[in-house]
């Protein structure tokens, strides 16, 4: 058998196994009521807490933060470094919990609150400690998560290398900003010093016309 058609059949199989996990265990259950409540929870509650007056880089930061956890989730769980047990929905891995809620909404209120990278990194450390060392604990006993090969340390280093990266790729976009629009701004002037244009002579017919006229 080709190894593509070994693949596709591979991924069926585990996709069939999901969606009758999620049908017969998952949907309705307390565990999923849990993990919806806590989705909703950290939505409202962030919201609630954020400066509006930042959305914009705020929101750019958290995204940058998803992002950066989805492809980290992704790649452990294809090499089966943890395995997501409880589903919001009936795909894997599950990345509503922790890449989409947890780690970007929490840290949305981090970012607002540490101006400097000095305070950026004691809030970094802490957050990732509590991520690695309680909540992801708190998700194994809960049934949420199993992790092979991969200690709560790891965890925790993964999460603070996420916050760093993210809070070092949003600075740079805004330096990138910050720098055209102070361009613009320096260009403009000189673009309204430039001479002005002087009129063509008018042709030689159009002359002798007016001074036939007259």
């Amino acid at each position: 058998m080709d190894t593509i058609e070994m693949i596709i059949q591979t991924k069926s199989t585990l996709h069939n196994l999901v969606v009758t996990k999620w049908f017969t265990q998952d949907l309705l259950s307390i565990k999923w009521w849990g993990q919806i409540g806590f989705v909703i929870f950290s939505y409202i509650l962030c919201f609630s807490l954020m400066d509006k007056t930042r959305l914009t880089k705020t929101i750019l930061f958290g995204a940058l933060i998803s992002v950066f956890a989805v492809v980290v989730d992704i790649v452990g769980s294809n090499f089966n470094y943890w395995t997501h047990t409880v589903f919001i929905l009936p795909i894997t891995p599950s990345i509503f919990l922790y890449d989409i809620t947890a780690l970007p909404m929490y840290y949305m209120l981090i970012y607002q609150h540490a101006y400097s990278w000095k305070s950026y990194a004691v809030w970094n450390i802490g957050a990732s400690a509590i991520m690695g060392f309680v909540f992801s604990p708190l998700l194994v006993i809960l049934g949420s998560i199993q992790f092979s090969n991969f200690s709560y340390l790891d965890n925790f280093l993964m999460i603070s290398f996420i916050g760093f990266l993210a809070k070092a790729a949003t600075s740079l976009i805004f330096s990138f900003e910050d720098q055209y629009q102070s361009t613009q701004r320096t260009s403009q002037p000189f673009a309204r010093l430039q001479p002005s244009m002087k009129p063509l002579d008018e042709p030689k017919e159009n002359q002798d016309d007016t001074r036939d006229s007259q």
